[in-house]
């Protein structure tokens, strides 16, 4: 299983846990005995040749600014590994892609800091692409850019040659039918969307499905999230899917 955060602050908000929650949650997640907490590289391992029964990894998109604030802290003292994805040409700024359609500003974490975070072996950084833009959009050669843009500009700026992209957005709606082969053309190990589900199987390594945590999201819903026998929003989203193909939803 692979949760997905995006901000995490003092209250919750739009995209945003707040702190409490999250400490609760990570506190739980690392206490209960009943997860291998991985970084996403050895999820991946586990994936191809499994060795763990319940494997766990923590990703966050966008790179907001409350990650080295809230984050990193609680992360280094519970010893938990995490996934942070980079918009690049939003390095030091803010979540544009957001507040054109009248949601809150979050900054994003500016290069000199990220490059820091490169020092913190819990820390793994990967790709949100370069404009943070629904890979349906694209053609095949700008989707190939996008993919390989941002792995450049991350290996220019910070010097480390990243392994996983994070599709923005990140529906099956969202990811175009060349950027699994463009992925494999660039080198990435594997990609993550947005898809709902608690497993990932050889076949997903380049559309890895996770459960995002709402802000809305108590300890108790967390857990029922989490660990409930009936994955009720995955069939919902699956269902999703079929109107979207049948364009019955737009």
């Amino acid at each position: 299983m692979i949760l997905m955060y995006h901000n995490i602050a003092e209250n919750a908000g739009f995209n945003t846990v707040s702190y409490a929650e999250f400490q609760q949650q990570m506190e739980y997640i690392k206490n209960s005995n009943k997860y291998q907490i991985l970084s996403l590289d050895d999820y991946v391992n586990n994936i191809i040749a499994p060795k763990y029964s319940n494997p766990l990894c923590i990703s966050f998109d966008d790179a907001y600014i409350s990650f080295t604030k809230f984050v990193l802290p609680l992360i280094k003292s519970l010893k938990l590994p995490v996934s942070l994805f980079i918009p690049t040409a939003f390095a030091g700024k803010s979540n544009i892609w957001d507040t054109v359609n009248g949601y809150p500003e979050i900054k994003i974490l500016d290069w000199k800091e990220i490059k820091e975070l490169c020092a913190e072996t819990l820390v793994e950084i990967g790709s949100h692409g370069v404009n943070h833009n629904s890979h349906a959009r694209l053609n095949k050669e700008q989707d190939f850019e996008e993919i390989s843009n941002s792995k450049k500009i991350i290996k220019e700026q910070i010097g480390v040659e990243i392994k996983f992209y994070s599709f923005p957005f990140g529906q099956e709606k969202d990811i175009n039918k060349y950027s699994v082969e463009n992925l494999k053309k660039c080198g990435y190990k594997a990609a993550l969307t947005t898809s709902w589900a608690r497993k990932n199987s050889p076949k997903d390594i380049f559309c890895l499905k996770r459960i995002e945590v709402s802000p809305k999201d108590d300890l108790h819903s967390f857990i029922v999230k989490t660990e409930s026998a009936l994955d009720t929003k995955y069939y919902k989203q699956k269902l999703k899917n079929i109107l979207y193909k049948t364009n019955i939803l737009k």
